[in-house]
């Protein structure tokens, strides 16, 4: 659905872990309209991009999410990325509610290594996916244009 002036659809990325474990990703749909997305001017090198379009993008889990060594309570965080010429970072940000331009840098919870890769085919509209690759283990997944930027991660059993 595009909210009333929007030129960005919003669409909703889930996944299921386990017995209860819910993992969302809300996030506007931006389209490419023949830009460079990675390191051009829609994921410029060492800025923060709002993951998407209009509002922040945000995730919601219901289990505690572990990126590598990185831990994520369950809750609701806003999410972005910083795309660098030495990585590509997923920025996990307890501010939730804002529009993507107001990220503050002091709610940072985590700053996760993406694995960037080229993508199969040009991907014109923003797609996040949450990927389930085990009862426990998964990944989101943002393809943009010529590169997909994954981290996967390991979902806590439940209680």
């Amino acid at each position: 659905m595009r909210p009333t002036g929007a030129l960005s659809a919003r669409d909703v990325a889930r996944g299921a872990f386990g017995a209860g474990g819910i993992v969302l990703v809300d996030y506007g749909r931006p389209q490419v309209r023949e830009r460079t997305v990675w390191g051009g001017t829609l994921v410029p090198y060492d800025s923060i991009w709002r993951a998407g379009a209009n509002d922040a993008t945000h995730l919601f889990t219901t289990r505690t999410l572990t990126f590598g060594d990185v831990a994520v309570p369950a809750g609701t965080y806003s999410l972005w990325i910083q795309h660098t010429r030495t990585g590509t970072f997923l920025v996990v940000n307890r501010q939730t509610g804002q529009w993507g331009t107001q990220y503050d840098p002091a709610q940072d919870l985590a700053r996760i290594p993406m694995q960037l890769s080229p993508a199969p085919s040009h991907v014109e509209e923003l797609t996040v996916a949450v990927r389930s690759q085990g009862a426990n283990r998964g990944s989101i997944e943002f393809a943009w244009g010529d590169r997909i930027a994954s981290a996967a991660f390991t979902a806590s059993a439940p209680r």
